[in-house]
């Protein structure tokens, strides 16, 4: 067996900023907290092989291989890699999304914790590259998984659409497609799905008619389908029974029963009671969106974010917040994502998850890991931590469970068996 130093790898990392990827490693006397231990579970090896996890088992119970790097892990605690479930890294690659700028964003992440994100729509010919360098560690970098957006040809005059399609035909591009009465849905999935996407994320100006044939196709395709929580001409409960994985942005929820949204909302500064008392009941819709599994990416930060610059925006963040409480006293599965374009990170929205909405902070590990897997199509490898799963881990030199600020003092990061620190 080869003790690695942790004296030593701190110096590399500290020197070179570079990866250190031993061919077998085990973590020793960690001290594990995910989806599947909500009590920590203490004295625990982790064995590591080839990007997987191996084994898991008490400290002690078994022999380790001759071969393997050993790190101790006494007093820290291991957690599954964080995952962004709402980015967007690709819409105007060739301005603020720039690859010098978004590379170095990545690693920041990267060496945050957050192993994995979702990106939400955006230029997938440059996500599809970004996506196989980070998958192959090529770069410094969270795995990438992207959509292909379908949304009403009206949506089509918004700028940020031919950003994303420079070069090509805005609306008429596989992975970026304009839905109209006249679509042949089954070429559309299948050129959303050879785009590269791993989802197809509903926008804007479709129909209750059109989201279920979408998603009668994409079953039969197979290929999972998102969707902001409200298509103007397709109300949140018309998503939840079509079958979504995943509905984007809890404002948008109070769309089930105020189709506009009251003037008085948006002019000066109302009491927390009124906010009480103007926020609907949406209850029915939680029990539905429980019983067909539909995951809530709330993404309360970017509202909050919006709120604090635009008054008027400020019904979004308070109405956003006690819906959000509700669905989750109600059980409706909520994954973590940020939609604040890179300016901060998912650690931000466990935050706002915690003391905005009154999440446990178990329950915003548990939304940013086990749940944004799953609303990404990642569960079945990526989330928590056991034999079978990659490789990615958040190792924290301090109890999250005492403070949801803990989740930033980060010891060590590894993501597919390599690691990396600041």
């Amino acid at each position: 067996m080869k003790p690695w130093l942790l004296p030593l790898l701190v110096f590399f990392y500290s020197h070179s900023q570079a990866q250190y990827a031993p061919r077998a490693l085990a973590l020793t006397d960690a001290t594990i907290i995910d989806a599947d231990h909500r009590a920590p579970l203490r004295h625990q090896t982790i064995l590591i092989c080839k990007g997987r996890i191996t084994e898991v088992f008490p400290e002690g119970t078994k022999k380790l291989p001759d071969t393997a790097t050993i790190i101790n892990l006494s007093g820290k605690y291991v957690l599954p890699g964080l995952i962004d479930a709402h980015v967007h890294l690709a819409t105007d690659p060739s301005g603020t999304d720039n690859r010098e700028h978004t590379l170095n964003v990545l690693k920041q992440m990267l060496c945050s914790g957050v192993t994995a994100v979702r990106d939400m729509a955006g230029d997938a010919r440059v996500l599809a590259g970004l996506s196989r360098d980070a998958q192959l560690g090529e770069i410094p970098a969270p795995d990438i998984c992207y959509s292909a957006l379908m949304a009403g040809s009206v949506f089509f005059s918004d700028p940020r659409t031919a950003s994303s399609t420079q070069g090509g035909s805005n609306g008429n591009m596989p992975y970026m497609q304009a839905i109209t009465g006249g679509t042949d849905f089954k070429l559309a999935v299948a050129q959303a799905k050879g785009s590269g996407a791993a989802g197809i994320k509903l926008y804007a100006n479709l129909s209750a008619g059109q989201v279920n044939e979408i998603m009668a196709e994409a079953r039969r395709q197979h290929i999972p389908v998102w969707g902001h929580a409200w298509l103007q001409e397709a109300k949140p409960s018309d998503l939840v029974k079509a079958g979504l994985l995943s509905l984007s942005h809890v404002p948008l929820l109070i769309r089930e029963k105020i189709p506009q949204i009251p003037a008085d909302w948006k002019k000066g500064t109302h009491s927390p009671a009124f906010w009480d008392e103007a926020t609907p009941d949406l209850d029915s819709l939680f029990v539905l969106m429980k019983a067909h599994h539909t995951i809530l990416d709330a993404t309360l930060l970017t509202y909050k974010d919006w709120a604090g610059s635009d008054s008027t925006a400020r019904w979004a963040y308070e109405t956003g917040r006690r819906l959000l409480a509700r669905a989750y006293r109600a059980g409706v599965t909520i994954c973590a994502g940020t939609d604040v374009d890179q300016k901060a990170f998912v650690q931000a929205e466990m935050e706002v998850l915690v003391r905005d909405a009154g999440l446990s902070t178990l329950d915003a590990i548990i939304a940013a890991t086990r749940n944004s897997a799953c609303a990404a199509g990642l569960d079945s490898r990526k989330g928590l931590v056991k034999s079978g799963m990659d490789a990615d881990l958040l190792i924290l030199s301090v109890n999250p469970l005492e403070s949801i600020a803990n989740i930033k003092k980060v010891f060590l990061v590894i993501k597919g068996g390599r690691l990396y620190a600041n």
